[in-house]
């Protein structure tokens, strides 16, 4: 699922993917947690961002689905990145 905050996400600086990763990458909080986190540091509307999330029956928004896409797009970037550079 390609969306807008993939979009952002592959097209982000070095230092903003870096905190994306960590993000991620942190355990103690879930999904929406790592979601608002992300909104933060790309300065993206919250609410427009957790409309386009995958969610379940009952609304809550699926964490794997959701990390797979945000994961997806930062290995995009980083293939992209490699790709220039081998030009």
């Amino acid at each position: 699922m390609k969306t807008q905050l993939f979009e952002i996400v592959k097209k982000s600086d070095d230092v903003t993917a870096d905190a994306i990763w960590a993000i991620l990458r942190y355990k103690n909080i879930g999904i929406y947690r790592k979601v608002l986190c992300i909104c933060k540091v790309l300065n993206l509307e919250v609410k427009e961002v957790l409309e386009i999330l995958p969610k379940d029956e009952k609304g809550r928004y699926l964490d794997k689905l959701t990390r797979n896409m945000i994961h997806n797009a930062l290995i995009e970037r980083k293939d992209e990145l490699t790709k220039k550079n081998y030009k």
